[in-house]
């Protein structure tokens, strides 16, 4: 057989196989939530904004404007409720594949057609991290398969429309998320030396056109509508604040999961210092440029993931440098007089990356190392010997918050893993507490201590932000308490959810208990009643104390003339 179909039909099973691997494995992140809510807002012609307060200023709580606008793209057609979710996880499916499919053909084409089989490609169809994050619902499959095509233009530039080209590529990778403006500049050194020694700067001006005809009118409108050049996550996130130490250790364990990448890191060098040799004349891509190119991508951008501290996803960070390795490996290989040996190589790779030695610790949230397995938690059980898992009940919960709150100005708190909730209840107004992401004043506050990273925020220092400024309602977050005597009355049980409340609206309370006489909680103005029923056996200054803690809780937030009346009589 000859060897370009034997290649091909390896390369087309590999893409088959990657595709297929990841649709398995589909899920929603929480996080993809926030973008799903920002882009159905905006075709509802709401603007570019999680919230619907008029009052509100504008937060940028995504990093991903690109992929926001393919999640709007999937609204405007007509694509609404739980099926929008599949629209995103179609097209991160279509991203892995295309990122295994553009593997095997930088492959062929680097090698002048003398690839036996696409090493790279079949390794990164077995990575089950790259696969299990594609249909998450985030833009982590889009972002890889622009880093890898912007890398071809890195490997050898040819002329001035292939700049152009590249540079387009780089702005949508740097619309994609802020991180690859990392890339951008990188690539952009490559075009430079090109242009210098080719004499020819219209490689460089063909490489910034697109930078100024979009991303630089793109930029000044994002510092015009939400008033910073870089979205709130970055504030939210790393707060100006390195944490390499937790670096260090995401890369680390990601090292030894996926022990089979190591010799692709030692690849690279070994070929980046040898002197140039006939084979360069073969193919401009087998001599050493190519393997500089690929330690431009992967050492700076190591740098970076270990600087910010990685995320709070493991592997997530650190996908888009795989498959610039492992493409190492297909370099190295076609540089051996015996090329045969190709396929049982690719073989060898995938067997060796699904063998990965990923550890137990990683399916438990509150495990000491700040970063875990969010797919394998989400898709657990709920509960020992309940079949339900936390992304089904969140579903449910979903869906019950969006009908028993249709229509009231409901205004929620939520923390982590609750943004579904904010999305699918479609409340006006809902603050995410834990970082900040959707709010500018949480997200610029210092941070205290380091943790998760992006999840280090604790409520005990903005309390009386949620209560007084943002007035929420409720908080999904049991953990939320104040410390004072209101806390005894603060557990709301929804049906399908627990909450804790952060004010009492009596008339909003009394309407959902309406809708449904499920809904549980105490009814404050019987203590009240009760407190004021007792106020002549109670010391004035625990009164006045109590009343304080009353006043944020209930009285600010209802008009209640007469029980106000009554403490500040006996104050007085």
């Amino acid at each position: 057989m000859p060897r370009r179909s034997v290649f091909w039909a390896i390369a087309l099973v590999a893409t088959l196989a990657g595709g297929v691997h990841a649709w398995s494995l589909r899920w929603t992140c929480d996080d993809a939530y926030i973008s799903l809510r920002y882009a159905e807002h905006f075709v509802q012609g709401h603007g570019l904004v999680f919230n619907l307060d008029p009052a509100e200023a504008p937060v940028e709580g995504y990093t991903n404007f690109a992929w926001t606008m393919l999640l709007a793209t999937g609204y405007t057609i007509g694509i609404t409720g739980d099926a929008i979710e599949t629209w995103a996880a179609a097209w991160g499916v279509l991203f892995h594949a295309g990122t295994v499919l553009l593997l095997a053909a930088l492959a062929w084409r680097v090698t002048g057609g003398r690839a036996r089989a696409p090493i790279a490609a079949c390794g990164y169809a077995a990575l089950h991290h790259g696969a299990s994050l594609a249909p998450a619902g985030l833009e982590t499959a889009m972002f890889v398969l622009l880093t890898l095509a912007l890398l071809r233009f890195a490997l050898f530039l040819k002329c001035a429309r292939e700049a152009w080209l590249a540079g387009f590529v780089g702005v949508l990778l740097a619309m994609t998320r802020p991180d690859g403006g990392l890339l951008v500049a990188i690539v952009g050194l490559f075009v430079l030396c090109d242009a210098r020694r080719r004499g020819s700067w219209r490689l460089l001006l063909g490489y910034c056109a697109p930078f100024a005809a979009v991303f630089v009118p793109y930029l000044l409108w994002r510092h015009a509508y939400y008033g910073y050049w870089v979205p709130n996550t970055f504030y939210a996130k790393s707060a100006n604040d390195p944490y390499p130490g937790q670096g260090l250790r995401y890369v680390w364990e990601f090292g030894k999961c996926y022990w089979a990448l190591l010799p692709a890191l030692v690849v690279p060098f070994a070929y980046a210092i040898k002197k140039p040799d006939l084979l360069a004349g073969v193919s401009p891509f087998l001599g050493r440029r190519p393997f500089v190119a690929v330690l431009a991508f992967v050492l700076p951008y190591l740098a970076f993931v270990i600087w910010v501290g990685g995320d709070f996803m493991f592997a997530r960070f650190l996908l888009p440098i795989v498959p610039v390795l492992l493409l190492a490996l297909d370099l190295a290989a076609n540089r051996w007089s015996r090329t045969a040996w190709q396929p049982a190589l690719a073989v060898a790779l995938a067997i060796a990356l699904l063998l990965r030695v990923q550890p137990t610790w990683l399916d438990d949230y509150a495990n000491p190392h700040g970063f875990s397995d969010n797919r394998a938690i989400s898709v657990a059980p709920i509960a020992p010997g309940v079949p339900m898992t936390r992304i089904e009940a969140m579903r449910l919960a979903g869906h019950y918050l969006h009908d028993v709150f249709a229509g009231l100005p409901v205004r929620i708190g939520i923390a982590g893993s609750h943004a579904n909730l904010a999305h699918r209840s479609e409340v006006p107004v809902a603050v995410e507490c834990a970082s900040g992401l959707t709010d500018a004043y949480i997200a610029h506050l210092p941070l205290t201590h380091r943790g998760t990273t992006g999840h280090e925020r604790g409520y005990g220092g903005y309390l009386d932000y949620l209560v007084k400024e943002r007035k929420l309602h409720f908080m999904f977050e049991l953990s939320f308490h104040t410390g004072e005597i209101t806390d005894r009355w603060r557990d709301i049980v929804f049906p399908t959810i627990p909450a804790r409340l952060v004010t009492y609206d009596r008339q909003l309370l009394a309407e959902l208990r309406r809708r449904d006489p499920n809904i549980r909680c105490v009814d404050f103005e019987a203590v009240l009643d009760d407190y004021l029923a007792n106020l002549q056996t109670k010391d004035r200054p625990q009164v006045a104390a109590d009343f304080e803690a009353f006043k944020a809780f209930y009285f600010d937030v209802n008009d209640d003339a007469a029980r106000r009346a009554r403490f500040e009589a006996f104050l007085r």
